[in-house]
Protein backbone atom coordinates (compact mmCIF):
# COMPACT_ATOMS: atom_id res chain seq x y z
CA UNK A 1 0.00 0.00 0.00
CA UNK A 2 1.49 3.32 -1.06
CA UNK A 3 2.40 5.81 1.66
CA UNK A 4 4.21 8.22 -0.63
CA UNK A 5 1.92 11.19 0.08
CA UNK A 6 3.60 13.34 2.71
CA UNK A 7 2.23 16.66 3.92
CA UNK A 8 3.58 19.13 6.49
CA UNK A 9 1.96 22.26 7.85
CA UNK A 10 3.33 24.67 10.44
CA UNK A 11 2.44 28.12 11.66
CA UNK A 12 3.59 30.24 14.54
CA UNK A 13 4.29 33.66 15.96
CA UNK A 14 7.22 35.02 17.91
CA UNK A 15 7.98 38.27 19.73
CA UNK A 16 11.31 39.63 20.95
CA UNK A 17 11.67 42.77 23.06
CA UNK A 18 15.10 44.26 23.81
CA UNK A 19 15.77 46.90 26.47
CA UNK A 20 19.11 48.56 27.12
CA UNK A 21 19.00 49.35 30.82
CA UNK A 22 22.18 51.45 30.61
CA UNK A 23 25.62 51.29 28.99
CA UNK A 24 26.52 48.16 30.96
CA UNK A 25 23.32 46.11 31.19
CA UNK A 26 20.66 44.98 28.73
CA UNK A 27 17.68 42.64 28.87
CA UNK A 28 15.63 40.65 26.38
CA UNK A 29 12.30 38.87 26.46
CA UNK A 30 11.46 36.29 23.79
CA UNK A 31 8.11 34.51 23.43
CA UNK A 32 6.89 32.15 20.74
CA UNK A 33 4.00 29.86 19.91
CA UNK A 34 4.06 27.23 17.16
CA UNK A 35 1.67 24.61 15.83
CA UNK A 36 2.61 21.85 13.39
CA UNK A 37 0.89 18.86 11.83
CA UNK A 38 1.92 16.21 9.34
CA UNK A 39 0.75 13.21 7.37
CA UNK A 40 3.23 10.49 6.41
CA UNK A 41 3.74 6.76 6.80
CA UNK A 42 5.75 3.67 5.97
CA UNK A 43 5.07 0.91 3.45
CA UNK A 44 7.39 -1.91 4.49
CA UNK A 45 6.17 -4.51 1.97
CA UNK A 46 6.33 -2.57 -1.34
CA UNK A 47 3.25 -4.51 -2.48
CA UNK A 48 0.09 -3.08 -3.97
CA UNK A 49 -2.00 -4.91 -1.38
CA UNK A 50 -2.02 -3.96 2.28
CA UNK A 51 0.41 -6.26 4.13
CA UNK A 52 2.81 -4.13 6.20
CA UNK A 53 1.50 -0.58 6.13
CA UNK A 54 1.74 2.19 8.71
CA UNK A 55 -0.07 5.42 7.73
CA UNK A 56 0.61 8.14 10.29
CA UNK A 57 -0.66 11.57 11.28
CA UNK A 58 0.62 13.81 14.03
CA UNK A 59 0.31 17.22 15.63
CA UNK A 60 2.31 19.28 18.13
CA UNK A 61 1.80 22.59 19.93
CA UNK A 62 4.82 24.42 21.34
CA UNK A 63 5.11 27.45 23.60
CA UNK A 64 8.34 29.03 24.84
CA UNK A 65 9.20 32.03 26.98
CA UNK A 66 12.67 33.33 27.89
CA UNK A 67 13.94 36.27 29.90
CA UNK A 68 17.61 37.21 29.56
CA UNK A 69 19.78 39.71 31.41
CA UNK A 70 23.29 40.41 30.13
CA UNK A 71 26.07 42.76 31.04
CA UNK A 72 29.36 43.99 29.60
CA UNK A 73 31.61 45.82 32.06
CA UNK A 74 34.91 45.91 30.23
CA UNK A 75 36.93 42.83 31.05
CA UNK A 76 33.92 41.17 32.72
CA UNK A 77 30.73 40.11 30.94
CA UNK A 78 27.84 37.79 31.71
CA UNK A 79 24.60 36.33 30.34
CA UNK A 80 21.85 35.00 32.62
CA UNK A 81 18.28 33.98 32.11
CA UNK A 82 15.09 32.08 32.86
CA UNK A 83 13.58 29.67 30.33
CA UNK A 84 10.18 27.96 29.95
CA UNK A 85 9.09 25.49 27.28
CA UNK A 86 5.97 23.36 26.78
CA UNK A 87 5.14 20.91 24.01
CA UNK A 88 1.99 18.81 23.70
CA UNK A 89 1.82 16.43 20.75
CA UNK A 90 0.78 13.04 19.42
CA UNK A 91 1.17 10.64 16.52
CA UNK A 92 -1.52 8.23 15.40
CA UNK A 93 -1.61 5.27 13.01
CA UNK A 94 -5.19 4.37 12.16
CA UNK A 95 -5.19 1.66 11.11
CA UNK A 96 -1.73 0.16 11.39
CA UNK A 97 -1.52 -2.99 9.24
CA UNK A 98 0.87 -5.67 10.50
CA UNK A 99 1.01 -8.94 8.51
CA UNK A 100 -2.45 -8.10 7.00
CA UNK A 101 -4.02 -7.65 10.46
CA UNK A 102 -5.39 -4.18 11.29
CA UNK A 103 -4.46 -2.63 14.59
CA UNK A 104 -4.08 0.65 16.38
CA UNK A 105 -1.17 2.80 17.47
CA UNK A 106 -1.50 6.06 19.39
CA UNK A 107 1.21 7.85 21.35
CA UNK A 108 1.00 11.27 23.00
CA UNK A 109 3.31 13.20 25.28
CA UNK A 110 3.36 16.54 27.05
CA UNK A 111 6.72 17.99 28.09
CA UNK A 112 7.24 20.98 30.35
CA UNK A 113 10.77 22.27 30.84
CA UNK A 114 12.01 25.12 33.05
CA UNK A 115 15.58 26.29 33.51
CA UNK A 116 17.72 28.99 35.09
CA UNK A 117 21.22 29.69 33.75
CA UNK A 118 24.19 32.03 33.90
CA UNK A 119 27.49 32.34 32.07
CA UNK A 120 30.35 34.55 33.24
CA UNK A 121 33.40 35.53 31.18
CA UNK A 122 36.56 37.43 32.11
CA UNK A 123 39.36 38.74 29.87
CA UNK A 124 42.61 38.21 31.73
CA UNK A 125 44.39 40.05 28.90
CA UNK A 126 43.81 41.07 25.29
CA UNK A 127 44.64 37.50 24.28
CA UNK A 128 43.49 35.25 27.12
CA UNK A 129 39.86 34.71 28.20
CA UNK A 130 38.24 32.42 30.77
CA UNK A 131 34.53 31.68 31.05
CA UNK A 132 32.21 29.41 32.96
CA UNK A 133 28.52 28.62 32.95
CA UNK A 134 25.94 26.87 35.10
CA UNK A 135 22.39 25.70 34.25
CA UNK A 136 19.71 24.01 36.32
CA UNK A 137 16.85 22.31 34.44
CA UNK A 138 13.61 20.67 35.55
CA UNK A 139 11.56 18.59 33.09
CA UNK A 140 8.17 16.96 33.52
CA UNK A 141 6.86 14.38 31.04
CA UNK A 142 3.36 12.91 30.83
CA UNK A 143 2.90 10.18 28.23
CA UNK A 144 -0.02 8.04 27.03
CA UNK A 145 -0.17 5.16 24.57
CA UNK A 146 -2.52 2.56 23.16
CA UNK A 147 -1.05 -0.06 20.82
CA UNK A 148 -4.14 -2.26 20.85
CA UNK A 149 -3.57 -3.88 24.24
CA UNK A 150 -5.30 -1.21 26.29
CA UNK A 151 -4.48 2.33 27.42
CA UNK A 152 -1.27 3.01 29.35
CA UNK A 153 -0.09 6.27 30.86
CA UNK A 154 2.96 7.29 32.82
CA UNK A 155 4.62 10.44 34.09
CA UNK A 156 8.04 11.28 35.41
CA UNK A 157 10.00 14.30 36.64
CA UNK A 158 13.65 14.97 35.81
CA UNK A 159 16.22 17.53 36.93
CA UNK A 160 19.89 18.10 36.26
CA UNK A 161 22.69 20.61 36.78
CA UNK A 162 24.96 21.14 33.76
CA UNK A 163 28.06 23.32 33.56
CA UNK A 164 30.87 24.52 31.31
CA UNK A 165 34.44 25.79 31.74
CA UNK A 166 36.31 27.29 28.78
CA UNK A 167 39.60 29.02 28.00
CA UNK A 168 40.48 30.91 24.79
CA UNK A 169 43.84 32.27 23.68
CA UNK A 170 44.51 34.41 20.58
CA UNK A 171 47.90 33.81 18.98
CA UNK A 172 49.86 36.40 17.02
CA UNK A 173 49.56 34.37 13.80
CA UNK A 174 45.77 34.84 13.59
CA UNK A 175 44.77 31.54 15.18
CA UNK A 176 42.71 31.13 18.34
CA UNK A 177 43.21 28.14 20.60
CA UNK A 178 40.53 26.93 22.97
CA UNK A 179 39.90 24.23 25.56
CA UNK A 180 36.52 23.35 27.03
CA UNK A 181 35.01 20.96 29.54
CA UNK A 182 31.23 20.87 29.43
CA UNK A 183 28.38 18.67 30.51
CA UNK A 184 25.13 18.09 28.68
CA UNK A 185 21.76 16.72 29.68
CA UNK A 186 18.61 15.33 28.10
CA UNK A 187 15.65 14.04 30.06
CA UNK A 188 14.77 10.36 29.76
CA UNK A 189 12.85 8.94 26.82
CA UNK A 190 9.79 6.73 26.54
CA UNK A 191 9.80 3.81 24.06
CA UNK A 192 9.02 5.10 20.58
CA UNK A 193 6.84 2.13 19.56
CA UNK A 194 5.88 0.21 22.74
CA UNK A 195 4.37 -2.92 21.19
CA UNK A 196 6.31 -4.65 23.98
CA UNK A 197 3.12 -4.03 25.98
CA UNK A 198 1.47 -7.02 24.30
CA UNK A 199 1.25 -9.79 26.83
CA UNK A 200 1.09 -7.47 29.85
CA UNK A 201 -1.51 -9.00 32.14
CA UNK A 202 -2.74 -5.87 33.93
CA UNK A 203 -2.68 -2.41 32.30
CA UNK A 204 -3.61 -0.88 35.66
CA UNK A 205 -0.50 -1.98 37.53
CA UNK A 206 2.81 -0.16 37.32
CA UNK A 207 4.87 -3.08 35.99
CA UNK A 208 5.25 -2.71 32.22
CA UNK A 209 7.74 -1.53 29.58
CA UNK A 210 6.12 1.89 29.07
CA UNK A 211 8.58 3.69 31.31
CA UNK A 212 10.99 6.54 30.67
CA UNK A 213 14.72 5.96 30.87
CA UNK A 214 16.93 7.88 33.31
CA UNK A 215 18.57 11.19 32.51
CA UNK A 216 20.93 11.07 29.53
CA UNK A 217 24.13 12.89 30.51
CA UNK A 218 27.37 13.64 28.69
CA UNK A 219 30.72 15.14 29.62
CA UNK A 220 32.79 16.52 26.75
CA UNK A 221 36.49 17.45 26.72
CA UNK A 222 37.66 19.36 23.65
CA UNK A 223 40.80 21.17 22.53
CA UNK A 224 41.07 22.98 19.22
CA UNK A 225 42.41 25.82 17.09
CA UNK A 226 40.67 27.95 14.49
CA UNK A 227 41.24 31.12 12.51
CA UNK A 228 42.90 32.81 9.55
CA UNK A 229 46.48 31.54 9.43
CA UNK A 230 47.43 33.53 6.28
CA UNK A 231 45.60 35.74 3.79
CA UNK A 232 44.88 32.63 1.72
CA UNK A 233 44.44 29.91 4.31
CA UNK A 234 41.90 29.47 7.13
CA UNK A 235 41.33 26.35 9.16
CA UNK A 236 39.79 24.79 12.24
CA UNK A 237 40.82 21.57 13.98
CA UNK A 238 39.67 19.91 17.18
CA UNK A 239 40.16 16.72 19.17
CA UNK A 240 37.48 15.61 21.61
CA UNK A 241 36.29 12.84 23.86
CA UNK A 242 32.70 12.57 25.09
CA UNK A 243 31.53 10.28 27.88
CA UNK A 244 27.82 9.38 27.74
CA UNK A 245 25.81 7.84 30.57
CA UNK A 246 22.40 6.16 30.18
CA UNK A 247 22.38 6.75 26.43
CA UNK A 248 19.36 5.05 24.77
CA UNK A 249 19.90 3.04 21.60
CA UNK A 250 16.65 2.26 19.83
CA UNK A 251 16.22 -1.47 19.14
CA UNK A 252 13.39 -2.65 16.90
CA UNK A 253 11.76 -6.08 16.72
CA UNK A 254 8.42 -7.55 15.67
CA UNK A 255 6.40 -8.20 18.80
CA UNK A 256 2.78 -9.18 19.36
CA UNK A 257 0.68 -7.09 17.03
CA UNK A 258 3.26 -4.67 15.69
CA UNK A 259 6.72 -3.29 15.11
CA UNK A 260 8.18 -2.65 18.58
CA UNK A 261 10.91 -0.09 19.27
CA UNK A 262 12.41 -0.02 22.78
CA UNK A 263 15.49 1.55 24.34
CA UNK A 264 18.75 -0.26 25.05
CA UNK A 265 20.48 1.85 27.72
CA UNK A 266 24.28 2.01 27.41
CA UNK A 267 27.33 3.94 28.59
CA UNK A 268 29.55 5.10 25.74
CA UNK A 269 32.81 6.96 25.12
CA UNK A 270 33.37 8.71 21.78
CA UNK A 271 36.81 10.03 20.82
CA UNK A 272 37.45 11.86 17.59
CA UNK A 273 39.07 14.50 15.44
CA UNK A 274 37.56 17.16 13.16
CA UNK A 275 39.32 19.37 10.63
CA UNK A 276 38.12 21.94 8.06
CA UNK A 277 40.06 24.31 5.83
CA UNK A 278 39.71 26.80 2.99
CA UNK A 279 42.78 27.45 0.79
CA UNK A 280 42.98 30.03 -2.00
CA UNK A 281 45.70 28.71 -4.29
CA UNK A 282 45.21 31.78 -6.51
CA UNK A 283 42.81 34.72 -6.45
CA UNK A 284 40.39 32.65 -8.56
CA UNK A 285 40.95 29.06 -7.43
CA UNK A 286 39.92 27.87 -3.97
CA UNK A 287 39.97 24.49 -2.30
CA UNK A 288 37.81 23.47 0.67
CA UNK A 289 38.27 20.20 2.54
CA UNK A 290 36.98 18.54 5.70
CA UNK A 291 37.89 15.40 7.61
CA UNK A 292 36.16 13.68 10.51
CA UNK A 293 37.18 10.61 12.49
CA UNK A 294 35.41 9.07 15.48
CA UNK A 295 36.09 5.97 17.56
CA UNK A 296 33.23 4.77 19.76
CA UNK A 297 33.58 2.36 22.67
CA UNK A 298 30.35 1.01 24.19
CA UNK A 299 30.29 -0.82 27.52
CA UNK A 300 29.28 -4.47 27.45
CA UNK A 301 25.63 -5.38 27.96
CA UNK A 302 25.02 -8.85 29.45
CA UNK A 303 28.29 -10.16 27.99
CA UNK A 304 27.68 -8.64 24.53
CA UNK A 305 29.53 -5.54 23.31
CA UNK A 306 27.21 -3.29 21.25
CA UNK A 307 28.35 -0.91 18.55
CA UNK A 308 27.16 2.64 17.95
CA UNK A 309 24.50 2.51 15.22
CA UNK A 310 24.62 4.85 12.21
CA UNK A 311 28.08 6.10 13.22
CA UNK A 312 30.67 5.98 10.40
CA UNK A 313 34.26 5.97 11.59
CA UNK A 314 35.55 8.21 8.78
CA UNK A 315 33.96 11.04 6.77
CA UNK A 316 35.62 13.51 4.43
CA UNK A 317 34.85 15.98 1.64
CA UNK A 318 36.66 17.92 -1.10
CA UNK A 319 35.31 21.04 -2.83
CA UNK A 320 37.52 22.76 -5.44
CA UNK A 321 36.10 25.88 -7.14
CA UNK A 322 37.40 27.93 -10.06
CA UNK A 323 36.15 31.47 -10.78
CA UNK A 324 36.78 32.79 -14.32
CA UNK A 325 36.45 36.61 -14.60
CA UNK A 326 34.72 37.92 -17.73
CA UNK A 327 35.47 41.08 -19.66
CA UNK A 328 32.07 42.58 -18.84
CA UNK A 329 32.67 42.34 -15.10
CA UNK A 330 30.78 39.13 -14.37
CA UNK A 331 32.29 35.71 -13.73
CA UNK A 332 31.75 32.02 -14.39
CA UNK A 333 32.25 29.60 -11.49
CA UNK A 334 32.93 25.88 -11.76
CA UNK A 335 32.55 23.85 -8.55
CA UNK A 336 32.85 20.18 -7.64
CA UNK A 337 31.68 18.76 -4.29
CA UNK A 338 32.74 15.23 -3.38
CA UNK A 339 31.86 13.62 -0.04
CA UNK A 340 32.58 10.21 1.46
CA UNK A 341 30.88 8.35 4.31
CA UNK A 342 32.48 5.23 5.77
CA UNK A 343 30.71 1.93 6.36
CA UNK A 344 28.60 1.63 9.51
CA UNK A 345 26.00 -0.51 11.26
CA UNK A 346 22.26 0.03 11.13
CA UNK A 347 21.65 -1.22 14.68
CA UNK A 348 23.68 -1.72 17.88
CA UNK A 349 25.14 -5.05 16.69
CA UNK A 350 28.18 -5.89 14.55
CA UNK A 351 27.08 -9.51 14.06
CA UNK A 352 27.40 -10.11 10.28
CA UNK A 353 24.65 -12.72 10.51
CA UNK A 354 22.11 -9.98 11.24
CA UNK A 355 22.74 -8.43 7.78
CA UNK A 356 22.57 -4.85 9.07
CA UNK A 357 26.00 -3.65 7.92
CA UNK A 358 25.77 -0.57 5.68
CA UNK A 359 28.37 -0.08 2.95
CA UNK A 360 30.29 3.15 2.47
CA UNK A 361 29.07 5.66 -0.07
CA UNK A 362 30.48 8.59 -2.08
CA UNK A 363 28.47 11.45 -3.61
CA UNK A 364 29.65 13.91 -6.29
CA UNK A 365 27.88 17.16 -7.21
CA UNK A 366 28.84 19.68 -9.90
CA UNK A 367 27.79 23.28 -10.51
CA UNK A 368 28.61 25.63 -13.40
CA UNK A 369 27.17 29.12 -13.09
CA UNK A 370 27.32 32.63 -14.56
CA UNK A 371 27.12 35.53 -12.07
CA UNK A 372 26.39 39.05 -13.30
CA UNK A 373 28.71 41.92 -12.41
CA UNK A 374 26.18 43.54 -10.06
CA UNK A 375 25.42 40.22 -8.34
CA UNK A 376 21.69 40.31 -9.09
CA UNK A 377 21.50 37.53 -11.70
CA UNK A 378 22.74 33.94 -11.77
CA UNK A 379 22.27 31.33 -14.48
CA UNK A 380 23.67 27.88 -13.91
CA UNK A 381 23.76 24.19 -14.75
CA UNK A 382 23.91 21.72 -11.89
CA UNK A 383 24.20 18.01 -11.28
CA UNK A 384 23.41 16.26 -8.02
CA UNK A 385 24.71 12.75 -7.30
CA UNK A 386 26.06 12.62 -10.85
CA UNK A 387 27.15 8.95 -10.57
CA UNK A 388 23.63 7.96 -9.42
CA UNK A 389 24.90 6.36 -6.21
CA UNK A 390 22.24 4.19 -4.52
CA UNK A 391 22.81 3.36 -0.88
CA UNK A 392 21.19 2.53 2.45
CA UNK A 393 20.69 5.19 5.10
CA UNK A 394 19.63 2.65 7.74
CA UNK A 395 19.01 -1.08 8.24
CA UNK A 396 17.02 -2.88 10.93
CA UNK A 397 16.71 -6.60 11.57
CA UNK A 398 13.27 -7.04 13.15
CA UNK A 399 13.65 -10.79 13.56
CA UNK A 400 11.17 -11.51 10.76
CA UNK A 401 12.65 -9.37 7.98
CA UNK A 402 15.33 -6.78 7.17
CA UNK A 403 13.98 -3.23 6.98
CA UNK A 404 16.10 -1.04 4.67
CA UNK A 405 15.75 2.75 4.64
CA UNK A 406 16.94 3.61 1.13
CA UNK A 407 18.43 6.84 -0.18
CA UNK A 408 16.07 9.20 -1.97
CA UNK A 409 18.56 11.35 -3.89
CA UNK A 410 19.00 9.78 -7.35
CA UNK A 411 20.88 11.67 -10.07
CA UNK A 412 19.41 15.06 -10.87
CA UNK A 413 20.50 17.50 -13.56
CA UNK A 414 18.95 20.90 -14.18
CA UNK A 415 19.10 24.61 -14.95
CA UNK A 416 19.01 27.26 -12.22
CA UNK A 417 18.01 30.90 -12.82
CA UNK A 418 18.07 33.43 -9.96
CA UNK A 419 17.18 37.13 -10.12
CA UNK A 420 17.47 39.42 -7.11
CA UNK A 421 15.58 42.71 -6.93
Amino acid sequence: ASQTLVTNKAEGVSLTVNWNCNDDFSSKVSASSRTSEYKAGLDDDSFEDVFLSFPETGEADQTSLEFQLSGDMGALDFVSGLYYFNEDGFNNQDPTIFLTFPGTFFLSQEVTSMAIYANLGYDLSDKFRLSGGLRYTEDEKNAFTNVGSGPYDDSRDFDEISWELAANYSFDNGLTGYATVQTGYQSGQYPARPFCLFGDGDPNDDIDCFKASDNITATNFEVGIKGQLTDRFSMSAAVFTTQYSDLPYQVSTTSGGGFSTVNLIVDQTSTGFEWENTLFLTDNFSFQASLGYIDVDVDEQQGVKPVAPLTPELTWSLSPMLAVPLAGGGEVTLRLDYSFRDEMYGEPSSDPGRLTGIEDRAIANVDIAYHSADGTFTAGLYGRNITDERYDNARLNTGDYILRILSNDPSEFGVRLVKSF
